[in-house]
């Protein structure tokens, strides 16, 4: 099963969704637009249970003060992701942001470019200053 940021593919497809959409969807929009939109001919208990599975990870919440369900996203995509890689470095490089950084250079020297966007980061973003 693929992953993207820590979600199946189908989870991030329906994220994509609610992150691409401002504001709340009903279940019955959810389900048109996989179903119509996607073509993915899910049942009510399929997109139901993914809905599920999203709230449980604190992903979506669900409005219930009207008639209907109201589902909206509790995060941007670019939240997510940053909780993701934030996740990451801590369950495998010890939290060390050096690590992680040295893991994604494979070991090989920066270009130029590179290393003067690093410079500028830590100048921005380092505690002391």
């Amino acid at each position: 099963m693929d992953k993207k940021y820590g979600l199946t593919s189908t989870e991030y497809e329906i994220m994509e969704l609610f992150w691409d959409t401002d504001g709340k969807l009903s279940f019955k929009e959810v389900m048109e637009y996989f179903n119509s939109t996607k073509n993915k001919n899910w049942k009510k208990q399929t997109i139901s249970t993914f809905l599920k599975i999203l709230q449980d990870k604190g992903l979506i919440a669900s409005d219930t003060s009207g008639k209907k369900y109201q589902y909206y996203a509790t995060c941007t995509r670019e939240k997510h992701i940053n909780m993701w890689v934030r996740q990451m470095m801590k369950d495998s490089f010890d939290n060390s942001m050096g690590q992680f950084l040295m893991a994604f250079s494979g070991g090989q020297k920066l270009s130029e470019k590179d290393a003067d966007e690093l410079r500028e980061y830590l100048k921005k973003y380092s505690k002391g200053d």
